[in-house]
């Protein structure tokens, strides 16, 4: 059993680290080449997302081709493979689309009501948005997000719960990814559930395109209603509906999760 949590914890701190690794050779060596501020700051954000995202993913391939080449005696499935690139039905397509919807309204509504306790840390995380193209900002949104996923769930997530069991492998990654969410304790906060979303949606349907639906028509939502009046509406919202919008959504996103629920498909994954 400690083997077992240490070949998974060993998991976390290698692809963890080439995580950092590209972010600091962000900082370092593309920044001062492009002028794009450094990785989390200013307004060039979607665009230093990109390059640290794809960077990251190279790193990752590369440790995961030492790591079974050289430290690891068996036989991996293929880092493609592992990522499970498989067809979902037009239903769970549709399906997909509306929890993505649903977690937007969820993050929006709680990203408000936080404002209005005097949350002002989040003020900065939209304000750097303003400026932004809504195309640019859309369309960046839709990429970065794909390779979001593929980072995290895709090649993190399968490679964390290859040495554990699936309940840690989600708590884990889904800390991972809030813990290096822009914006702040609060942001962070926010991303825990999108991380459990994510990763319980990604054992039901046993396909990453189910988690990229969600992912990508979460952040386009969610970016629409920042570039638009929709914003100013939430704002002016009393914060009781403020919660009853986040308890709704809150209650369908699980819901979803629970329709999908079996034992055939945790263990299949």
């Amino acid at each position: 059993m400690m083997r077992q949590y240490f070949g998974m914890l060993a998991n976390v701190v290698l692809y963890v680290a080439m995580i950092i690794a590209a972010i600091v050779i962000y900082n370092v060596a593309v920044n001062p080449l492009v002028g794009w501020g450094t990785f989390g700051e200013g307004e060039l954000l979607p665009a230093q997302a990109f390059i640290v995202l794809v960077l990251s993913i190279v790193l990752c391939y590369l440790a995961y081709k030492l790591k079974y080449k050289w430290m690891v005696s068996q036989t991996p499935p293929g880092f493609i493979r592992m990522q499970r690139y498989l067809p979902i039905s037009t239903l769970q397509t549709v399906h997909m689309v509306t929890v993505g919807i649903g977690f937007a309204f969820f993050f929006t509504a709680a990203l408000k009501l936080l404002l209005h306790l005097g949350v002002n840390e989040l003020a900065s995380f939209t304000d750097q948005y303003s400026d932004v193209p809504a195309g640019y900002l859309i369309v960046s949104a839709v990429i970065n997000t794909s390779l979001e996923i593929i980072l995290f769930m895709g090649i993190l997530f399968n490679e964390v719960r290859r040495n554990g069991s699936v309940l840690w492998a989600v708590i884990l990654v889904s800390i991972i990814i809030a813990a290096l969410q822009p914006g702040g304790l609060a942001m962070q906060l926010l991303g825990i559930p999108l991380g459990l979303l994510y990763g319980y949606m990604y054992i039901r349907l046993r396909s990453i395109w189910s988690v990229i639906l969600i992912g990508c028509s979460f952040n386009v939502l969610f970016f629409s209603f920042v570039k638009t009046t929709a914003f100013d509406w939430f704002d002016e919202l009393h914060d009781g509906w403020l919660i009853v919008i986040i308890v709704v959504a809150a209650v369908y996103m699980s819901a979803s999760v629970m329709n999908y629920a079996s034992t055939k498909s945790m263990s299949n994954l």
